[in-house]
């Protein structure tokens, strides 16, 4: 296909076909590299909030927890000592940062104390999981939240642990009255120790994340291009004068030695083939070989020329001679003689 266009046109071709697949191939890494590092940012953010929080839970279930429930009747019950109602304040807290307003945290209980801990129906599988996995410490993904779009979740079981903790959810009477004045009795009992309970969810919103990553994409290639453009049009305007002129230079006077035709050199500019002849390169070596041969081709012409002068002079002096020897022994020419004869005898 690239035999039809000129060799400036193959360049830029080929120089266009380089970029593309060079465009084509920097992208897809790029773009690989920025989905990795925005992932690898969601994820960070979530396990750090998880990570807080479960130091919040662990904070006020060893530390909180005994000093207030030291001052409580019996029947008096204060939230502060429920770690998932410490993590949850905290989190309210956090959240009122504008840095961390694309976060979420909740604990997700299909028996809660307090209902707003229900899991959703994606939530409640979550749960279902963990509890026939024992083992799994951890799941997280995607997930499409209303209202909110992509989300990255990370999920952990909540294993109820401690012996305490049946005080408040094993049965309504064996509850604090002042609880369930608060939370009533229809819910958050008959937890079993070292049964998973639930789960602790940590939301962090990926669509922000993730546009972000596809505009710093679209940004670098933008530069990319524009680099190349720029690159392709400063080599075809450094190859016009350096290599393709030159070499249509010397197409020229492979056209006038292939024709016979050097002597017209109306065509060709000596000065221009004298000065690639200057360069050290192989274009230099060509054009220099090119001049040699169009001297040489030259001085045969003339050589040819002249000895075909020659040679036309020798043959029409041999024409003339060869038609004054057929007037001469011709009988006309013969009785003009005589009678020319007769005539100056007659005359003396």
């Amino acid at each position: 296909m690239l035999s039809h266009f000129k060799l400036g046109a193959k360049f830029t071709i080929v120089l266009f076909a380089v970029f593309l697949v060079g465009i084509c191939m920097s992208g897809l890494m790029l773009s690989n590299v920025l989905q990795q590092k925005a992932q690898a940012q969601i994820v960070s953010r979530g396990t750090a909030l998880m990570q807080t929080m479960n130091s919040v839970r662990e904070y006020t279930n060893v530390q909180v927890r005994p000093v207030i429930e030291a001052d409580l009747q019996p029947d008096e019950f204060s939230p502060e000592t429920v770690p998932s109602y410490a993590a949850s304040k905290v989190f309210e807290i956090l959240k009122k940062n504008p840095e961390f307003a694309d976060l979420n945290y909740r604990d997700a209980l299909p028996n809660p104390t307090n209902i707003k801990h229900l899991p959703d129906s994606f939530e409640s599988t979550i749960v279902s999981r963990f509890e026939q996995e024992p083992t799994t410490q951890e799941l997280s993904g995607y997930r499409q939240v209303p209202g909110q779009g992509l989300m990255f979740y990370t999920a952990k079981p909540l294993l109820l642990k401690k012996d305490s903790c049946l005080r408040c959810h094993s049965t309504p009477a064996a509850a604090p009255k002042a609880m369930l004045a608060i939370y009533g009795d229809k819910h958050g009992f008959d937890w079993k120790l070292n049964s998973i309970i639930g789960a602790q969810f940590v939301y962090v919103q990926a669509e922000e994340v993730f546009r972000n990553a596809r505009q710093a994409l679209i940004m670098t290639l933008g530069i990319f291009v524009g680099t190349f453009a720029i690159a392709i049009l400063l080599i075809n305007l450094l190859l016009k004068p350096t290599v393709v002129s030159p070499i249509r230079q010397l197409a020229k006077v492979s056209r006038h030695l292939s024709a016979g035709t050097t002597e017209d050199q109306t065509d060709l500019d000596p000065q221009k083939l004298a000065q690639v002849a200057k360069r050290k390169d192989e274009l230099g070596q060509l054009a220099t070989l090119f001049q040699t041969m169009v001297r040489e081709v030259i001085a045969r012409e003339q050589q040819l020329r002249q000895q075909i002068k020659t040679l036309r002079i020798e043959i029409d002096e041999k024409r003339r001679a060869k038609e004054v020897a057929e007037i001469t022994d011709s009988d006309y020419f013969q009785e003009l003689q005589e009678k020319a004869k007769n005539f100056r005898d007659q005359q003396s």
